[in-house]
């Protein structure tokens, strides 16, 4: 199996890393973030965890330490009110942002699956998991990550093999990008099942994914900003609003806030120099 892409955020001085699945689990995981503040004196401000709205199933597992969970952007004093979330926490997409905070030192991880894959292994649109992928998540928990990933990602290959489309969509090579995986399944909505008019094809979406077809859009034009503006950091606010497929520059500044909950120019200063914004540095996020 060729091994999985690691990546790390050295910018800041606390540990996180984002794992994108090996090739064959790449139609299924869109990715996997891991935090790990054991040995970094934090403050209860950079403690704080920032992470933008999304449209894909979560599974977040604690290996040492708590997390307080907020479903919207919220303070250290109102996360510290609210009870520390389980060991494992099951998520259906946040289509807001949201934070979370750590008492103390975090060892922890999220998978992030795409939602037709997660219906597929047999979760449905709460978040309630399957029992099939449970055994895989159980050994993460087992030792170090370094020897736990690659068990992980072998009883997710035998779980994933075994899985049947019920829904008749094409398998496809796979990739991270919400855009393109969204582009795949609009395409599959439109050929699939018996009715081939918007309504039949809307209710196709709803039920393979729990979103409509406004929905995912808005996330793949939210990430096709950021590509651009890293593929041309010379590109202007209104070139970029117009590449994305934005109406104006204020519709996309718009857009952003409402996955981010901050004005871009807001945003990318604090992804340069707040330790709270982790997540955002780690997938390469700039607007």
């Amino acid at each position: 199996m060729k091994a999985p892409i690691v990546r790390g955020d050295i910018t800041m001085p606390s540990k996180s890393q984002l794992v994108l699945p090996p090739k064959n689990l790449a139609s299924c995981i869109a990715g996997c973030i891991v935090r790990d503040t054991r040995a970094v004196d934090l403050s209860d401000e950079e403690r704080l965890n920032y992470f933008p709205g999304t449209p894909l199933f979560t599974v977040t597992v604690t290996l040492e330490g708590q997390i307080h969970l907020g479903d919207a952007i919220a303070s250290v004093a109102d996360l510290r009110a609210r009870p520390a979330v389980a060991k494992r926490v099951f998520h259906a997409p946040k289509t807001m942002p949201h934070t979370s905070w750590n008492p103390g030192p975090l060892h922890a991880l999220t998978i992030a699956f795409f939602p037709d894959a997660w219906q597929r292994l047999g979760g449905n649109l709460q978040g309630k998991p399957s029992a099939r992928i449970l055994p895989a998540i159980d050994e993460l928990e087992k030792g170090e990550l370094a020897t736990a990933w690659p068990r992980f990602w072998d009883k997710m290959s035998e779980v994933w093999a075994q899985s049947k489309s019920t829904n008749g969509l094409t398998d496809w090579a796979g990739s991270h990008r919400i855009k393109d995986w969204a582009f795949h399944l609009f395409g599959q909505v439109s050929q699939t099942g018996a009715g081939r008019g918007l309504r039949s094809t809307q209710r196709r979406l709803m039920r393979w994914t729990g979103q409509n077809r406004k929905a995912l859009t808005f996330f793949a034009k939210v990430e096709e900003v950021h590509r651009l503006s890293i593929s041309d950091s010379k590109a202007t606010a209104a070139d970029l609003a117009a590449q994305a497929g934005f109406a104006d520059q204020s519709h996309m500044g718009r857009a952003l806030k409402r996955a981010t909950g901050f004005a871009p120019a807001a945003l990318n200063r604090k992804i340069a120099t707040e330790e709270a914004f982790w997540c955002y540095r780690l997938l390469g996020d700039r607007f």
